[in-house]
């Protein structure tokens, strides 16, 4: 307990010193130094993005040359060279449609995009309705990737009942689906990450904006 208490510490220390709003900033570091998921002039969407720490690695991973936008239901102060913080519900329709407005403002709507979803749900301290919310925010993600039609995608995961079948349901839009933990995370965790590479472009012609509709009603 104390070496994962201290794990804790020198990462938010280090996140404090480095300028990173989280320690996740880390995690998706090391989850990109592995995968090299991100790339000049990409098309960015960071999902449940608050405090930031995700797109600002993002933004420095690609030099800031990609365009980034930041979704979270919370307010998030300004991050220099993040190209719009969207504060909404990812559930929602209004959400998404803002999100995709915002994209053909900025005339960013035909690069390569790239969907990062650090979505945890408020734990109730059951596990088995926390794992359950976090499986269907991840699906709710993957909805949304679908959409946007987005080459990569990586989602934030607890292992449980459900974990097999969400695997099951991103290889049908991927061609290369990996389980990683980042060093970052804590070894007694049920946290995970799922990074899926190769999307095979077909998220709208099957799911379409109607896969959202159903993730909410469930």
């Amino acid at each position: 307990m104390f070496y994962l208490r201290k794990k804790r510490d020198f990462y938010s220390k280090k996140a404090k010193q480095e300028g990173f709003r989280s320690r996740a900033a880390y995690k998706l570091l090391q989850i990109d130094k592995k995968f090299n998921i991100f790339r000049e002039n990409q098309t960015i969407i960071d999902l449940c993005g608050a405090p930031g720490g995700f797109s600002q690695i993002a933004r420095d991973q690609t030099q800031s040359k990609a365009a980034i936008f930041l979704v979270d239901m919370a307010r998030v102060r300004p991050i220099p060279k993040i190209t719009e913080i969207i504060q909404g519900d990812i559930t929602q329709l209004d959400t998404i449609h803002l999100l995709q407005e915002s994209i053909i403002k900025h005339g960013v709507e035909h690069r390569e995009h790239i969907v990062l979803a650090d979505c945890s749900p408020n734990v109730s301290g059951h596990w088995v309705t926390d794992h359950a919310r976090q499986i269907w925010l991840a699906e709710v993600s993957l909805g949304i990737s679908n959409y946007f039609l987005a080459s990569a995608f990586l989602t934030k995961v607890f292992h449980g009942e459900y974990f097999k079948d969400l695997i099951a349901k991103i290889k049908e839009y991927y061609e290369v689906v990996k389980v990683h933990k980042p060093p970052t995370s804590r070894s007694s965790s049920a946290e995970t990450y799922i990074v899926a590479t190769k999307g095979k472009g077909r998220g709208k012609v099957k799911y379409n904006i109607a896969f959202l509709l159903l993730a909410d009603e469930g």
